[in-house]
């Protein structure tokens, strides 16, 4: 052990102590207490009080006794933690009742401070009221000075811990506030302080789901583990309790970044303490939780396994078998979660012993018990769920009906449970078909769903499950309804805060749900309320970057002060990629900041609906120019919405299922894959995909042309028509459907462009508008090209490309090792067009990381998308995949055209599959030569693109991956 400045004075007094000196043995036990606090070795706490109880045997009656035994009571107390021992509190509370009519002045309120102290932690260890109230009252009556508050403060947390009595959360963060308001900024005392009331708003927030105290705990715990010197004793316990608010913010937001600080910290508390010691046991338990939660977001397997052996471990050295329930209670429910992932029947084995272990040896009704009782009835649904035994779903009912009615109200664990009973009651429905059993999964769903502590991906969860409980007994309104509440919470789902990875992982769970909705209103007779739900419901991280550049010229009038921070706080709350711990930490208070702003502005007198999502009015006025079909296709019908400035026409698609598109994707894609290798393979491709475009064309191209009178080859110029599906239909060429090679086709009766969302496009052409008369031919072009990327294929036509449009029109031209990066990202600053011919990918992992393959890197969807560009007008993507969207997201269009249309393009050209290099050349100058005679943009390319479809009439793979998207 390395030296200590107590160490001399150690070794006088074990000397003197040896000699029978009673001061001697007490001062050398107040030595070994301070010595036990600067390295966090329990021995000296236990030499220590051998001491005093030497001292105290001789001297059974003498003055000196009543300081004896408050010394030893206060080395009970400080050697509690270690071994978690009821017996060593009630010693110390029974040396206390001793010593305290004897005692006066200062060390009477310190022994008084002490019990309340031991009564809290007694009552705290054994669940039992009784000591905790007596800890309050006790407390209570001490002056209200730094200490006893502490102590008070202390108390009330503990017995709200006991009882979950919101009033005692809210008086201990109370109490701690005033304490720490009495405490000088440079007392020691200070930051273990701080710590504590940190503790208090995580409970709280955990609680409430309120979100500025959980940033407020965050804050406050960081700063004692940034203020504590790393070799202090207590520094494993202040990362214990910063892992507990990260872990919270985790659970609660969906920020992994959050939970994997949690569990980090958690792994360096666990190695700074000896194992098998009280506070190993304690922070194993915290680190099981965090990789449990960690784990539900991440499926990460491998950190799973490593969990179980530390646990397994605590179980076998006294934290499972009469040695406390919380260890097995977490290893039963990360095999469970390992099971989930594996489908290994020895964890869902080995999960439901653990939960009956706990459940026969705890108290009916107490906390172990319900959560045990829980994994139980889940562990049996998962049997039912594996191999249809109706017995095991009936034991799930009802120990998960149990699990409910034995949680507190309002609380997070029984909105969890109700969710989950909700489920067996479903698959009980769905095995008898008694509308009571669905009314009460219903009921079990919409109790949850309404419980605002509960976390917004939990409480979508809910509100879909209940909405499909309406739908199943037919009830359409309310089936709307509830569909409108789980979609209006999305935005709590994805908050900016978040990296745009997590967002992207959280909305992948909720595939699907903004076509449900609108199905659900147009089977209650609500076309209007279906575009209203599919727009909010859709494109919502691009909403977040197109809120963020909405003219604030309104506010700035009436509160020129409010909208210069509104606008600083949305330029630091640009899409973000991975993201540091403290980098997080300020995202979070950013985008609480930005609420704040908000709901300031709303205020205002007039601002009632600032940047709030766009009015039906607004919505139909973008259909001015031509209409905008939003294609929908939800498990209970398919429809497109025809959106004309005169109102909403639904027309019904009665072919088009999830599973048909579904299928035709599939082969579409695949036979993509196989149009790309020269063969046999090679024509039979080209024949599933014009089977796909001629299926296309029946199910959902010919009766939107028919409902809108487009049932011929228009006189003159086609007219202008935008699609906006919703879903797997984005991943299929819409503008190319028709019987081919000689039968009808969209590309002979309208013009046709792309938008993600009604208000992308409104976003399009207020751009377009604030550009003034300039068209897309006027001006300096910006051409691109990169034909030798590094580790991709040559791209030999890419230069040629570039000389023939240069022939056309005034051009800047970055070529291949003068496109870099940041010069492409510099020029596209001070080019109102752009052409970028060069390698593109996307990624159905992880689709924000789609990028554009330039000299020497990546400029990425991620990189794009935060760009905010003033006075541009088109871009051009000559490269493969630069629209082809994420199938785990559709509904989000995360793709390299919307990126530069996020970017502040109007209008962009891209194609949603690998291109040829010679056909690619022949489309873009023959797009530049429409533009140069005066054609607009979308005109211009459908021309290009008929006149390749008349060059390669019998393989569509080569002209119709090209589309159009924006004004």
């Amino acid at each position: 052990m390395a030296p200590t400045p107590f160490d001399d004075e150690i070794v006088r007094n074990r000397r003197e102590a040896a000699r029978g000196s009673v001061n001697a043995m007490h001062e050398l036990a107040m030595l070994l207490r301070e010595r036990h606090r600067h390295t966090g070795d329990p021995a000296d706490l236990l030499t220590g009080i051998a001491q005093l109880r030497t001292a105290l045997g001789y001297v059974p009656d003498h003055p000196v006794r009543p300081v004896l035994v408050a010394s030893l009571s206060a080395l009970l107390l400080d050697h509690f933690p270690y071994f978690r021992d009821p017996a060593a509190l009630r010693e110390a509370l029974d040396g206390l009742e001793e010593a305290l009519p004897l005692l006066d002045g200062e060390n009477r309120f310190a022994a008084e401070l002490m019990r309340a102290d031991a009564l809290l932690r007694l009552g705290e260890t054994t669940r039992d009221r009784g000591p905790v109230d007596k800890a309050v009252e006790a407390a209570s009556r001490l002056p209200r000075v730094p200490a006893a508050l502490q102590v008070l403060g202390s108390a009330l947390y503990v017995r709200y811990k006991v009882t979950h009595a919101h009033e005692d959360l809210v008086g201990a963060a109370a109490v701690l506030r005033e304490c720490l308001r009495q405490t000088p900024a440079d007392a020691p005392e200070r930051v273990l302080r701080l710590g504590e009331l940190g503790n208090v708003l995580q409970t709280s927030a955990e609680h409430t789901g309120e979100e500025s105290l959980r940033e407020e705990a965050v804050r406050y715990l960081r700063a004692v583990v940034e203020e504590v010197p790393e070799t202090s004793a207590g520094m494993p316990w202040h990362k214990v309790d910063l892992a507990a608010a990260l872990r919270d913010r985790g659970r609660h937001t969906g920020d992994v970044v959050a939970l994997r600080e949690s569990v980090a910290l958690l792994e360096e508390a666990l190695a700074a303490v000896p194992p098998g010691t009280g506070p190993w046991h304690n922070f194993c338990e915290n680190h099981l939780t965090a990789v449990h939660s960690l784990v539900e977001l991440t499926a990460d397997v491998e950190l799973l396994d490593r969990a179980l052996e530390v646990g397994r471990a605590a179980y076998d050295a006294g934290g499972g078998a009469g040695g406390g329930a919380m260890v097995p209670l977490l290893l039963g429910q990360l095999h469970h979660v390992r099971y989930r992932h594996t489908l290994r029947p020895a964890d869902l084995e080995r999960a439901a012993a653990l939960f009956g272990e706990v459940v026969g040896t705890t108290p009916y009704g107490g906390d172990d018990h319900v959560t045990a009782l829980a994994g139980l009835g889940q562990v049996r649904f998962a049997e039912y769920l594996a191999g249809g035994d109706a017995e095991a779903l009936r034991a799930a009912v009802v120990a998960l009906g149990s699990t409910v009615r034995a949680c507190a109200p309002d609380s997070p664990r029984r909105a969890e449970a109700q969710i989950a009973h909700g489920e067996a009651l479903d698959a009980q429905y769905a095995l008898g078909g008694d509308p009571g059993v669905l009314a009460a999964a219903g009921h079990a769903y919409r109790e949850a769903a309404r419980n605002e502590a509960v976390p917004p991906l939990t409480r979508v969860r809910a509100a879909r499950a209940w909405a499909l409980t309406e739908a199943r007994a037919g009830n359409w309104r309310r089936a709307r309804d509830t569909y409108a509440l789980a979609v209006g919470l999305l935005p709590l789902v994805v908050p900016r805060r978040l990296a745009r990875a997590d967002q992207q992982r959280m909305l992948a769970e909720l595939d699907g749900l903004a076509s449900d909705a609108a199905a659900a209103a147009l089977a209650a007779g609500d076309p209007e309320g279906a575009v209203l739900l599919l727009e909010q419901g859709r494109g919502l991280l691009g909403g977040q970057v197109l809120q963020g550049r909405d003219d604030l010229s309104r506010l700035r009038i009436v509160a020129p002060d409010l909208a210069g921070r509104l606008r600083e706080t949305f330029d630091l709350l640009g899409p973000a990629g991975y993201l540091p711990n403290t980098a997080a930490d300020v995202r979070h208070r950013l985008d609480r900041r930005l609420q704040e702003l908000l709901d300031r502005a709303r205020a205002l007198p007039g601002f009632g609906d600032f940047l709030a999502a766009p009015r039906l009015a607004d919505l139909l006025a973008c259909a001015e120019d031509g209409p905008v079909v939003l294609i929908n296709v939800s498990r209970f019908r398919g429809d497109a919405l025809l959106v004309r400035s005169s109102g909403v026409t639904p027309v019904a698609l009665p072919g088009v299922t999830p599973e048909a598109v579904t299928e035709r994707a599939a082969a579409f894609g695949a036979a993509l894959t196989a149009s790309t290798r020269p063969g046999p393979g090679e024509a039979e491709a080209q024949t599933v995909v014009t089977e796909v475009l001629g299926w296309l064309w029946e199910a959902i191209a010919e009766p939107v042309l028919a409902a809108l009178g487009r049932t011929g080859a228009p006189e003159g110029d086609p007219p202008r028509l935008w699609w906006s599906p919703a879903g797997r239909p984005a991943l299929l060429p819409l503008h190319a459907a028709g019987r081919f090679p000689r039968g009808p086709a969209v590309l002979d009766r309208v013009v046709s462009s792309y938008t993600p969302t009604l208000r992308a496009l409104r976003h399009a052409r207020t751009r377009h508008d604030q550009g003034g008369a300039a068209g897309p031919a006027d001006g300096d072009l910006l051409v691109v090209t990169v034909g030798d990327a590094a580790g991709a294929r040559t791209l030999r036509g890419v230069g040629r490309e570039a000389q023939d449009i240069a022939a056309l029109r005034p051009v800047t031209r970055l070529d291949g090792a003068r496109a870099t990066v940041d010069a492409v990202r510099a020029a596209l600053t001070s080019h109102a067009s752009v052409h970028i011919a060069c390698h593109a990918a996307s990624d159905p992992d992880d689709p924000s990381a789609g990028h554009l393959l330039l000299h020497d890197g990546r400029l990425s969807l991620l990189d794009l998308s935060g760009l905010e560009l003033s006075g541009v007008r088109l871009a051009v993507l000559s490269a493969c995949e630069t629209s082809l969207g994420a199938p785990r997201i559709p509904d989000e269009s995360l793709h390299l055209v919307s990126a530069f249309q996020l970017a502040g393009y109007p209008q962009v050209v891209g194609t949603l599959w690998q291109v040829n290099d010679r056909v690619a050349r022949l489309v873009s100058v023959d797009l530049h030569r429409g533009l140069r005679a005066g054609e607009d943009v979308a005109r211009a390319l459908h021309h290009a693109v008929r006149r390749c479809r008349e060059r390669f009439p019998g393989t569509p793979t080569l002209w119709a991956a090209y589309l159009h998207s924006g004004r």
